[in-house]
């Protein structure tokens, strides 16, 4: 995969995330800190801002709506979690001049998580907070749901399709995730506290990361660990990602 001056990077963030907002004068931005990283790489780099909770139909149409503005003719995208399945599906139905190259998933339930089924099915003030902020996207994150999106959405054999895991023991999660991270090592094996591992798998799968779900963008809640390599160096990995494109 070779980057040019006629290339554009975008990066898609996930369910319930944004590109950057302002918080007590500050600006935060989804993928942590990366915008400022990277602000001397020699191709242009953007952050567009999706529906934090829409589908991924209204997700898919607001990133092809942003890529249209992208002067460039060549479009590589990197995407975290629900991002990965908007861009697929932008790959699939709103390129008609067959502009993006490449597509980098990260911690993306191309197969759907069993923790999405938790907050949809389950009682409790938890799931029912979690269903009133993440709807209606999250309905669309069950296997089931998945299932029928990768029926409709075939892989482009024009693009690179490549993918990255997140995975952590529960007993290396922040407090918060050991819950949702017990549960799906129960049921689908290693994870990140919110994807497993097999469903972040998706095209030529590069390797797993010792890294939970917010630390894939540099969001760490448990205290830093230099035994588990807590926190997760997602600047250096960003790098490291964009020389491979580069080369």
């Amino acid at each position: 995969m070779t980057l040019s001056h006629t290339s554009a990077v975008v990066f898609v963030h996930g369910i319930l995330g944004f590109s950057s907002i302002q918080l007590l004068g500050k600006e935060i931005q989804y993928f942590r800190a990366l915008k400022t990283s990277l602000h001397d790489y020699p191709v242009p780099i953007h952050f567009p801002a999706l529906p934090a909770t829409g589908t991924i139909q209204q997700r898919a149409e607001a990133l092809a709506g942003y890529l249209a503005k992208i002067p460039e003719q060549q479009i590589h995208l990197i995407a975290h979690s629900m991002g990965g399945l908007d861009s697929r599906h932008v790959i699939c139905h709103f390129d008609p001049k067959y502009r993006i190259q490449t597509l980098t998933t990260l911690a993306t339930p191309h197969r759907g998580s069993p923790l999405a089924e938790w907050f949809i099915n389950k009682p409790g003030v938890i799931p029912v907070l979690g269903r009133r902020l993440a709807s209606p996207g999250l309905y669309e994150l069950t296997p089931e749901a998945c299932t029928q999106f990768n029926i409709r959405n075939p892989d482009r054999p024009d693009v690179t399709y490549q993918s990255y895991a997140g995975v952590r023991t529960a007993a290396e999660m922040p407090i918060l995730f050991r819950p949702w991270s017990s549960m799906l090592e129960q049921e689908a094996g290693e994870n990140d506290s919110q994807v497993p591992k097999t469903s972040a798998i998706w095209g030529d799968f590069q390797e797993s990361l010792r890294a939970d779900h917010l630390e894939l963008v540099g969001w760490s809640l448990g205290r830093s660990n230099s035994t588990t390599n807590r926190p997760f160096d997602h600047i250096a990995f960003y790098h490291n990602l964009l020389k491979r494109l580069i080369r």
